[in-house]
């Protein structure tokens, strides 16, 4: 009887979507909250709140875990900028009772600030700035009474309504993602500045704040108790060979493979990167995906160096990539995967009505939302000039899985 009620309670969430969220306490989002009409006479409402050093791809892993608890459903992958800014879409599940619309969810490492947007169509109504600030606060994004994040709010204000309008358009997914992305990308470049202001100004006030250690009233500095871990060997900048980036006559191509509840997937028009392979790059990148999940009890400390000598690509729709003009040598290719899965899972049920000497089965259905974040590695070499080095699967590594991703199944699977 237990899966039956399940049942009614997600169809009662899908009715209810989000007016009936859980009161919330989130005093710097409610200070933060915008609307405004869009040009199709739509209302979008927007609202932002810091990070205050949460890591920003968990901060957004916390927003995707939250919308699938509310029945949400993702639409595509999370997409991340070449700046790093996070922007994932989830929407509505459309039923007799309820449109469905897509939510923007964008967090931003330049202005340590999470986003969350939508948009209402002309005449519909609800406690948009309540809702907003229920989500952020169901996903731990509770903000500060000193309302850091206010400071960037005309950087916060450009991230996602340009996506919001977009997606509310003609416009496809895709072109919304690339356009809204250029977007941000103009508006984070453009006031870089001010932010950098406002830090500085919010760094010289701490410090102003800061009580003299001396003073009997001085409070006791919180220590950082979490284990850090670093590289087994130490950075060298000798040890990166930077000439291998000049042009050359190479080439490698391949495709991306990830693993989320089983699924093999791609990484769609996302960031990828190729460095100079070097022992220290090597044990970094392992030592951070083995840690992705460990960001409250370990902090990986390394070298921010050794990922300065690389060069930036992009993947296809399809998750392949290409690097031209390559010269000779060892190399380390690097995509970041986040991916999400919907299975189903069976709940066989039974009841017995003495009355009738019947006995009744049935089985409920319940949808199970999975995500994952890895990091997709291949260690390519070029052997020599002019080779064309094809079919390169960049992939998980095992770092902190039970079972490794092998090449074959993802070749299989691509």
């Amino acid at each position: 009887m237990a899966s039956r009620s399940l049942s009614l309670a997600r169809m009662l969430v899908y009715a209810t979507a989000m007016v009936g969220l859980a009161a919330h306490a989130a005093t710097e989002c409610e200070q933060n909250y915008t609307s405004k009409t869009s040009s199709d006479g739509g209302i979008i409402h927007e609202s932002f709140v810091g990070l205050y050093g949460l890591d920003p791809s968990r901060a957004m892993e916390e927003l995707k875990q939250t919308g699938q608890k509310m029945h949400f459903q993702p639409v595509g992958n999370s997409n991340v900028s070449p700046s790093g800014i996070i922007t994932a879409i989830i929407a509505q599940k459309v039923s007799a009772t309820a449109r469905g619309f897509p939510i923007v969810m964008v967090v931003a490492p330049q202005t340590d600030s999470a986003v969350l947007a939508f948009q209402l169509p002309k005449g519909a109504s609800t406690d948009a700035k309540g809702n907003i600030c229920s989500f952020f606060d169901a996903a731990g994004l509770k903000g500060q009474p000193a309302n850091a994040s206010r400071a960037k709010s005309d950087v916060n204000a450009m991230l996602a309504v340009p996506l919001v309008a977009a997606l509310n358009g003609d416009t496809s997914m895709e072109q919304a993602m690339k356009e809204s992305t250029a977007l941000m990308e103009t508006a984070v470049a453009s006031t870089q500045a001010m932010v950098d202001q406002a830090q500085a100004a919010h760094a010289n006030e701490r410090a102003a704040n800061s009580a003299d250690p001396n003073d009997r009233g001085a409070a006791p500095a919180v220590a950082d108790t979490r284990k850090v871990v670093s590289p087994k060997s130490g950075y060298n900048p000798a040890d990166v060979n930077a000439s291998m980036l000049s042009e050359g006559n190479s080439t490698i191509s391949g495709f991306t493979c990830g693993l989320v509840a089983g699924q093999q997937q791609t990484t769609p028009n996302q960031p990828i990167t190729l460095f100079p392979y070097s022992t220290y790059l090597k044990q970094s990148i392992d030592l951070i995906d083995a840690n992705r999940y460990k960001g409250d009890k370990v902090r990986v400390d390394i070298d921010k160096r050794i990922f300065d000598t690389r060069i930036d690509g992009k993947t296809n729709i399809e998750g392949d990539f290409k690097f031209t003009r390559i010269k000779p040598g060892r190399y380390i290719i690097m995509a970041i995967f986040e991916g999400d899965a919907t299975t189903v899972r069976a709940h066989p049920g039974s009841s017995f009505e003495p009355a009738t000497n019947t006995m009744y089965t049935w089985t409920d259905y319940e949808q199970v939302e999975t995500h994952a974040k890895s990091i997709l590695q291949a260690d390519v070499i070029v052997k020599q000039d002019g080779q064309v080095v094809d079919g390169v699967v960049v992939k998980p590594m095992g770092n902190g899985r039970l079972f490794p991703v092998l090449s074959s199944v993802c070749k299989w699977h691509h």
